[in-house]
């Protein structure tokens, strides 16, 4: 089995030596050859200067920040071999990644052994606690089983992604969405299509381990702005429980801002307090998700909304 790794980057600078490191020193199965492509997104950090110590790894060079759709098509099509491994710059690989990968010997295939520390940061408590109630009984995968097969059935609870994504060239490539715009939710859309309209199972597998650095400090924040627009392209593009449950709070929101905005200051609290609630395990994961959440969900609300107007926007000038 010959596989292509591609990491596609934009200013990975924070994690990508540690990401490097661990991808150039994968072991090998016999008979496996290996590339390592790593598309950089138009960075205008270091992370030239960082891969730069690594003469294994291939370089693509966009110059100019095309968002990450992009990129990991350009890294597939130049890609020599069929099976693509994408891994994320901010994911350290355990050695036997491709190892077990050859002995699943199945595709699209997904890493579900992810290393989790709840308390690393306020921010790595807070997501973990987010994915627990989003995608129970899924998550963590450990605590559920050895493997998942995401189906139609299953599709809107299981998490997936293309952190750690084993998948064939051909299939990757006729998956992608019609738009490469920074905001298409690509993850999400290509699973969508593999899934519904190739008729493929997705495997995640707890045998492909890898560890996941969240982000923390004052970065997060754009990029929480950022993922709620990409959050909309997708779930509020068709009636599901998340746009049904989206809309009425906007309906709410509006409407108690146009009538009584001490009523809506209360009503904003006392949902912060709930969400915080419902959300933590104990009382230190309450104490922490209650400080991160007013911030994190005005940013991620924000997102989204002007995801939707730019939407609502371009269907008008289509429309004249």
């Amino acid at each position: 089995m010959d596989i292509s790794i591609v990491i596609p980057v934009y200013n990975g600078e924070e994690t990508l030596d540690r990401c490097l490191q661990a991808v150039t020193t994968l072991d090998i199965p016999e008979g496996c050859n290996l590339e390592i492509l790593l598309v950089n997104d138009g960075s205008t950090d270091r992370t030239l200067d960082i891969v730069a110590d690594y003469p294994s790894v291939k370089i693509i060079d966009l110059k100019k920040n095309m968002g990450r759709i992009f990129a990991r098509k350009t890294g597939a099509e130049n890609a020599k071999y069929d099976n693509i491994l994408f891994i994320d710059s901010r994911v350290k690989a355990e050695s036997d990644l491709v190892v077990r990968i050859a002995e699943i010997n199945y595709q699209p295939l997904l890493a579900g052994g992810i290393k989790h520390e709840k308390y690393r940061s306020d921010y790595d408590t807070f997501f973990y606690l987010i994915r627990r109630k989003i995608y129970f009984p899924y998550f963590p995968q450990s605590s559920f089983s050895k493997e998942l097969y995401i189906d139609e059935k299953n599709f809107f609870k299981a998490p997936k992604g293309t952190t750690c994504f084993f998948v064939n060239k051909d299939l990757f490539l006729m998956s992608l969405p019609g738009t490469e715009s920074k905001d298409t939710s690509d993850d999400t859309k290509i699973m969508h299509s593999i899934v519904f309209k190739s008729g493929k199972k997705i495997l995640r597998h707890t045998d492909l381990v890898i560890e996941y650095n969240q982000r923390t400090g004052g970065n997060i924040n754009s990029w929480i702005f950022h993922r709620g627009k990409i959050w909309a392209d997708y779930y509020l593009s068709f009636i599901n429980r998340y746009s049904v449950l989206f809309f009425l709070l906007t309906i709410v929101i509006l409407f108690l801002l146009l009538t009584n905005f001490c009523k809506f200051f209360i009503v904003i609290v006392l949902l912060l307090f709930l969400s915080s609630l419902y959300l933590a395990e104990n009382l230190k994961d309450f104490v922490i998700t209650a400080k991160v959440l007013p911030l994190l969900s005005a940013l991620f609300y924000s997102g989204s909304i002007l995801k939707i107007i730019s939407k609502f926007s371009k269907l008008i000038g289509v429309r004249k």
